[in-house]
């Protein structure tokens, strides 16, 4: 199943997309003719309202460029030629009556009309996915589609048992998954990118629409060369890593909480550490770590996702050095019946072994 349409590019530049099952196929092709309309005689017909005129590859192609910036950029997406993407624009702009992109500025922007049609082309197409998707469920009992968010270590080590529950209950479901770090989740959540997502409870969301289900806490441990003085200690003390380079995830500024387990484990010595690296990807701390480029800070369910042959890895000696992992939704906007679904069987999941579940 495509994409449902209401992605807003900031957002989805930041995350990973996978379809995990999808049921139905729409082809992603689109007639030939479709710029090559009588628009003057159907314009001319009074008949007929301006809405009813637009075609939806129209819509698409426009969407597409807006969101990517550029009509080159554009065409990756849709799979069609950069003539084919500038004959949909100026189909719709020769039925709406005004220009939709500010084409002297690179990249390509949004005249103000184009914005605001913009916003409304998008609510128009979700709009109608609801109704395709609607219409299915009535036809297929147990049909629905879902959008979720998540981050690498609860797609590989938690997911799998949950939609394995799904497939056996609701086997006509079909979720697809987006990836990013907490700050892209929290993002693509606010602006409905995706329907559910998993995040780490810190740093907090600053969107308070969203409803919150803690789910399990797991450690934050400090990773080492395993011919690393500090492996003669059973544990690591947050002073013991004052004066070494630190490696820690995710990647990003203080602000979007780039770093932020391994500052939430050193409390308030945090600001005196130095640190050196920042990577959203575990196998890229563990190999800075195996090349001697300093200590890692890193969770213990994203260490597992990664091998760690000549690295030891050792608890850290501090009251904060844990995070917590919950489910986060928009109660308010979703109408989608999928969703009490997913919640229902994320609850019911046992947490990764080494993690602690937690009450909601």
């Amino acid at each position: 199943m495509k994409s449902r349409g209401r992605q807003d590019a900031t957002v989805l530049s930041e995350l990973t997309r996978s379809t995990v099952r999808s049921p139905m196929t729409t082809e992603d092709t689109f007639p030939n003719e479709d710029a090559d309309v009588d628009r003057r005689g159907r314009v001319a017909d009074l008949t007929l309202r301006d809405a009813m005129l637009v075609k939806i590859s129209w819509i698409r192609s426009f969407l597409a460029v807006a969101e990517r910036g550029g009509f080159g950029a554009a065409t990756s997406k849709l799979h069609l030629s950069q003539s084919r993407v500038s004959a949909h624009i100026s189909a719709l702009e020769e039925l709406l009556g005004f220009a939709l992109f500010e084409r002297r500025v690179r990249p390509t922007v949004l005249t103000e009309p184009g914005r605001i049609f913009a916003d409304h082309a998008r609510d128009a197409l979700d709009a109608l996915q609801d109704g395709i998707e609607a219409a299915r469920a009535a036809l297929r009992p147990g049909y629905g589609h879902l959008v979720v968010g998540s981050y690498p270590s609860v797609s590989s080590a938690f997911l799998p048992s949950v939609l394995a529950c799904l497939n056996a209950s609701h086997p006509a479901m079909s979720i697809e998954i987006l990836e990013g770090n907490a700050a892209s989740l929290e993002a693509a959540l606010s602006s409905g990118a995706v329907d559910v997502a998993f995040r780490p409870l810190q740093p907090p969301v600053r969107d308070h629409r969203l409803t919150t289900r803690a789910l399990w806490r797991e450690s934050i441990v400090a990773v080492m060369r395993d011919d690393d003085p500090l492996t003669a200690q059973a544990r690591v003390g947050v002073h013991d890593l004052e004066g070494r380079g630190l490696i820690g995830n995710p990647s990003g500024s203080r602000e979007d909480g780039g770093g932020f387990d391994l500052r939430h484990a050193a409390g308030e010595a945090a600001d005196s550490l130095n640190i050196a690296y920042l990577t959203d990807q575990p196998s890229t701390l563990v190999s800075l770590v195996r090349a001697a480029f300093g200590i890692g800070v890193i969770s213990q369910l994203a260490l597992a996702t990664t091998t760690t042959d000549g690295i030891a890895v050792r608890e850290i000696e501090s009251p904060t050095a844990f995070r917590d992992v919950a489910l986060f939704w928009n109660d308010q906007s979703s109408k989608n019946p999928s969703l009490d679904v997913f919640v229902d069987a994320v609850a019911r999941a046992n947490p990764p072994e080494i993690a602690q579940r937690l009450d909601a």
